[in-house]
């Protein structure tokens, strides 16, 4: 994706507050958005995403879909980035209903604060950097040579962080929050429980300041997708992302099972699960790993083995 920020000129009184949302992958990111979309308070969001297919909103939220674009019962919207954010975030600010605020939802290997300079800020004005941690990953991730440098450069970039998985993690979560407070230090952290406390605090509670990006870390991975030949035996697939935990950064598939029920197959932080959705699935698994340590041939046979056949295979940031 290549996208050039627009910006300066006057800055008006009524530019509309934009959030980014950003944290490593699997981090939690999309449950965070469909806790945010629940709890609008009757503003129209439109939330921005990098792929519309992949992402499972919950299907309560749903009111129509339109090629990339999702219209939601609260009003809000969900769109995909398409080829430029820039001219995405244009679109929607000048379009005949602008939204009342902006969310974008951060790949997972990108620079929350790089992606925050982005839009024109005549039109539109920062409302703070979230950043999702993995209480389950994050200490492991934060060690790694390749990617530890950018999950640091996440949580530097946030106005504040927001602790997930704090139910499974083995300690509650204690090293998850001393980590933020030796890499973070005067950074809010509040956990994602369910009583959503901390959506206020997301939705114009923060005190933020213009990002001053720095270098670009460009880290590398190789982002592959399939789309099934039928309905997907979900065991099996759980089984096969399982054994290749160790290989694989992430992967996740919105699918139909073999009774025909729409179901999500997660694997995040080497740990495999899988989710009924009330809603109509993309259809699309998507798997994303370091580049050279999977033969891109070999990864293929194993899903192909499962009932899926190849669509994309890239070495980009995702």
């Amino acid at each position: 994706m290549t996208t050039v920020p627009v910006s300066g000129g006057h800055l008006g009184p009524d530019r509309i507050p934009m959030v980014v949302l950003g944290g490593w992958l699997g981090s939690g990111k999309t449950t965070l958005l469909n806790r945010l979309l629940r709890a609008s308070g009757g503003e129209r969001i439109a939330v921005v995403v990098n792929d519309i297919g992949v992402v499972n909103l919950d299907a309560e939220l749903v009111a129509a879909r339109d090629g990339a674009t999702v219209e939601l019962t609260n009003g809000c919207v969900c769109c995909s980035i398409g080829d430029s954010l820039a001219l995405t975030l244009r679109d929607l600010v000048l379009s005949d209903r602008p939204p009342d605020r902006l969310v974008i939802e951060a790949s997972g290997v990108a620079e929350p604060d790089r992606v925050a300079a982005y839009g024109d800020r005549r039109r539109i004005r920062l409302d703070g950097v979230v950043v999702a941690v993995d209480a389950t990953d994050v200490v492991a991730r934060a060690s790694d040579a390749t990617y530890g440098p950018l999950v640091r450069r996440q949580a530097e970039a946030a106005e504040l962080l927001v602790l997930t998985k704090t139910d499974v993690a083995a300690d509650g979560g204690a090293a998850a929050r001393a980590w933020c407070a030796e890499v973070a230090p005067g950074t809010p952290v509040v956990e994602a429980r369910d009583d959503d406390t901390w959506v206020p605090l997301v939705l114009g509670g923060l005190d933020s300041t213009e990002p001053t990006p720095a270098g670009a870390l460009d880290v590398p991975v190789v982002a592959t997708a399939w789309q099934p030949t039928g309905p997907v035996d979900v065991d099996l697939l759980a089984a096969v992302l399982d054994g290749n935990a160790h290989l694989l950064l992430r992967a996740k598939a919105v699918v139909t099972d073999m009774q025909g029920r729409p179901t999500a197959v997660h694997l995040a932080g080497g740990s495999v699960a899988t989710q009924e959705l009330a809603g109509p699935t993309s259809g699309r698994l998507v798997a994303i790993s370091t580049p050279g340590v999977i033969d891109p041939a070999v990864l293929d046979a194993v899903f192909v083995a499962v009932g899926f056949q190849s669509t994309e295979h890239e070495l980009a940031a995702v």
